[in-house]
């Protein structure tokens, strides 16, 4: 065993001792921690202790983990920064066994020097499912530009435009395009898991002559506002882009659309930031790709099958620019012009 040490703001054994949760009902949902590894593994699981023991300068106690919010270890493996979810922070020594975990692969015992963080989640908490005509992984869908259908386990984008919708470059835009809970105040912190596939052109949809291939999805979160149209001043949300050759990129817009009636033409951006790019991901077309996004504060994580791809802050969250704040919104996914798209397994959660 190792002993590790923590660090504090403000904190006292009677305030710990007098923090209850109110009402036995939040003490039966599940606690579950989300580790992520040194060698860049993110690992979730159920685990088998209720408490961690901490000895303070003043004090011997035993932290129930419902009122743990994150730990952070040091590089040194022996120093963390401890946070509490009513805002404090902890120093002390904290003696811990390998952590055992039931897990969706068995029942696994990671060694402490090998956790970079560890956060706490606790079940049971529920986002609204939101307005829309499709229901899928406990949402409720609005499908824009293109038809989509429920197929088996999958919500699936057609090679046909929504009725009703002028689909087109000299229409009002192209791209299957998924929403729910567009500008929701609920949707603040949250974290979604899902597969997400780029299928690459239907012959059959293809009216400019794109390569069969050509694969790109976005995925979107924290959308504040949204339109259809890509003639309506709007889009403003946090985005994921993912192109086929394995390029991607993070980052987010304000009021996107093209200023002219109809079709495309001067498109503006009234503010875009770029929080973090790279190359190389494995994008199967057929099978997907199992994504996770967590985004907490001004903190965005997100991983790929399982590894880390970023983990960002964006301390520009919070500020209103044209009229439009990105701490909160829905989610979406999306796919520039023919390219078809599906989805599977989604769920979220509130963080």
């Amino acid at each position: 065993m190792k002993r590790f040490a923590l660090y504090i703001a403000v904190f006292t054994a009677t305030a710990l001792a007098g923090t209850v949760w109110a009402g036995q009902d939040r003490l039966e949902r599940q606690i579950r921690l989300e580790l992520d590894l040194a060698d860049g593994s993110h690992v979730v699981g159920t685990p088998e202790i209720e408490s961690l023991p901490v000895q303070t300068s003043y004090a011997k106690m035993d932290i129930p983990l419902h009122q743990i919010l994150a730990i952070k270890m040091g590089e040194d493996h022996e120093t963390a920064a401890f946070d509490l979810r009513n805002g404090d922070k902890l120093k002390g020594v904290l003696t811990l066994a390998p952590v055992k975990l039931e897990t969706v692969f068995g029942k696994v015992s990671i060694g402490i020097e090998h956790i970079k963080d560890l956060r706490v989640t606790i079940g049971g908490g529920v986002l609204p499912a939101g307005e829309g005509t499709m229901a899928f992984g406990g949402l409720n869908w609005t499908p824009w530009r293109t038809a989509f259908e429920v197929q088996g386990d999958k919500l699936v984008s057609l090679p046909k435009a929504r009725p009703g919708f002028i689909y087109g470059h000299g229409g009002h835009g192209r791209g299957a395009t998924l929403i729910s809970n567009l500008g929701s105040a609920a949707w603040k912190d949250y974290s979604m898991e899902f597969e997400f596939c780029m299928r690459g052109v239907d012959p059959s949809f293809n009216p400019h002559g794109l390569p069969l291939d050509h694969r790109a999805g976005y995925v979107m979160f924290h959308v504040a506002d949204a339109k259809e149209s890509w003639n309506e001043r709007g889009w403003s949300n946090y985005t994921l882009s993912l192109s086929g050759d394995g390029s991607w990129g993070l980052g987010c817009g304000y009021n996107s659309h093209c200023n002219v009636a109809s079709g495309w033409g001067n498109p503006q951006t009234e503010v875009s930031r770029s929080l973090a790019d790279g190359k190389g991901l494995k994008l199967d077309p057929q099978a997907g790709n199992k994504f996770r996004i967590d985004v907490r504060g001004t903190r965005i994580q997100v991983w790929v099958d399982g590894k880390q791809l970023a983990d960002v802050r964006d301390e520009k969250m919070g500020a209103c620019i044209g009229g439009q704040t990105l701490d909160h919104g829905g989610i979406g996914f999306q796919t520039p012009w023919e390219c078809m798209i599906w989805i599977r397994n989604f769920s979220a959660k509130p963080l």
